[in-house]
């Protein structure tokens, strides 16, 4: 039976502003929500402030060493609470992990492939619990894997439903991210969740679309964007259909604030545009008639959260240097409080990993790829 919800429900909206003159920040309540409206380019006075990165370490994932121990393919990675680093390879035909200590220096490799106690078919997902431990997502054999720091196995749970990913967060519950098909659409949904340690869901966080190509439907060139990054204490969502907002929810699946930001469009130049073009060429005529390019970018790319509550949101605005673009850093009150340049990790039409950069004790640790085309990961310090 359709609900029917009287106008007035529908039309009551409660909203307070608060707001210095001349300031860019903007403070609101909507439906008993705080929100926290940034819009740095209304006071040139109020310029966003820069922040420097200075590299601390470089580990060339594509040493012969490592190639020879099967790290191929590198794909994503993970920190412990003392700096470790384990990496972690999709496609090893033998061990897929990979730890290096702070300094960089490798220590070991597990993870052996295989459908025994212990062993992987096919990594999503690689992440270090509150106890250091590593949860281990294979969705192919729908369990999950959890070794100790050194790499020893410890044990394994199977899993009712088959997120890609999941992400341990320091209550003992998790983010689950997983991704279903609707029969009669062109896209898929990709649903996140914030699960008790049953992995029953506490509170769904967010939706977003993932538009696959099709032969008898329009389509877009570029896929919504998704943010999901996990801090201290909140865990944020974003989905770039619905505009520059970010949701802070905090642990427990409370929604605690709305992050905005004006958003100042950025145009699809003729190189993104021969770039989205050459990602459909080998697809059939009918499909490739199909692809819907835009004028603009999105508002944002994707981003992650820090151990002190910021968050970092990587926009399509290129920062000068090549390859870069600027991020977007919000306080741990969801004040815009200035940006910084790092490299791409995940643009328009390619194809990339579950998590590329994170950010520990001040530090940034990011994958990039070489001159030569090989990943590399570099620890930053920021300034």
């Amino acid at each position: 039976m359709r609900r029917i919800f009287s106008v007035s429900l529908i039309l009551i909206l409660t909203i307070s502003a608060c707001q210095k003159r001349g300031s860019p920040v903007e403070y609101l309540t909507e439906n008993g929500i705080d929100v926290v409206a940034s819009d740095p380019g209304r006071d040139k006075a109020h310029q966003p402030k820069i922040f420097g990165l200075e590299q601390e370490l470089r580990i060339d994932l594509s040493a012969t060493d490592l190639v020879q121990r099967g790290l191929t393919d590198p794909a994503a990675f993970d920190v412990d609470s003392e700096g470790n680093i384990v990496v972690w390879s999709q496609s090893s035909n033998d061990l897929g992990l990979f730890k290096f200590s702070s300094r960089g220096v490798f220590l070991s490799a597990f993870g052996r492939t295989g459908q025994g106690p212990g062993e992987v078919q096919f990594l999503t997902s690689v992440f270090f619990d509150a106890d250091d431990e590593l949860m281990v997502v294979d969705s192919q054999q729908r369990k999950t894997i959890i070794f100790d720091g050194n790499g020893v196995f410890l044990r394994q749970n199977p899993l009712s439903k088959r997120p890609a990913v999941i992400m341990p967060l320091k209550n003992g519950h998790y983010v689950t991210v997983e991704q279903r098909s609707i029969p009669g659409e062109v896209f898929n949904r990709i649903t996140i969740d914030i699960c008790g340690p049953d992995l029953h869901s506490i509170k769904e966080i967010g939706q977003r679309k993932y538009y696959r190509p099709n032969p008898e439907r329009r389509f877009p060139a570029i896929n919504p964007t998704g943010l999901i990054g996990i801090s201290k204490n909140y865990v944020f969502f974003g989905d770039s259909e619905n505009g520059y907002e970010i949701k802070c929810f905090e642990k427990s699946g409370r929604l605690r604030r709305i992050i905005r930001k004006v958003h100042r469009p950025v145009p699809l130049s003729a190189d993104n545009r021969e770039d989205l073009v050459k990602k459909y060429e080998r697809f059939p005529p009918e499909i490739r008639n199909n692809v819907e390019y835009p004028d603009v970018l999105p508002p944002f790319q994707t981003g992650f959260a820090d151990e002190e509550d910021r968050l970092f949101v990587m926009t399509y605005e290129g920062s000068g240097a090549e390859g870069h673009y600027w991020h977007d850093i919000f306080d741990k009150d969801g004040v815009f409080a200035g940006r910084v340049s790092i490299a791409n990790y995940g643009t328009y039409g390619k194809s990339r990993g579950v998590l590329f950069t994170l950010a520990r004790e001040g530090r940034i640790y990011h994958f990039r790829e070489n001159r030569d085309g090989f990943k590399e990961l570099v620890i930053w310090k920021m300034k």
